[in-house]
């Protein structure tokens, strides 16, 4: 995976609002460690839990400022996990016979 492609990913894992900068996950540190599919499996995880989660507070209250917090980090989990699969169906298409 690329540099670039790397970037892009973190940036989607990272929320900066009000004067702070919150890091959902770093993925520099895990591409050093795990393979781009396990990435992607943790990813999913963590949004499908995160789903779940959003379900519950919809439950409980409609009015709840958390659930644009959670529908946000849903959303960005789902952007990474595409850009991570993207770059490896390139990657795959590009590979020398």
């Amino acid at each position: 995976m690329t540099n670039s492609t790397i970037d892009d990913v973190q940036d989607y894992l990272t929320f900066i609002s009000d004067n702070r900068v919150k890091t959902i996950m770093d993925v520099r540190l895990l591409m050093e460690k795990h393979p781009s599919n396990k990435i992607v499996s943790l990813l999913e995880n963590l949004a499908k839990r995160k789903e779940e989660i959003l379900m519950e507070l919809i439950q409980e209250d409609k009015t709840s400022s958390i659930i644009n917090e959670t529908i946000a980090t849903v959303f960005r989990l789902n952007m990474a996990i595409e850009t991570i699969q993207k770059s490896n169906t390139l990657k795959q298409e590009v590979k020398p016979i």
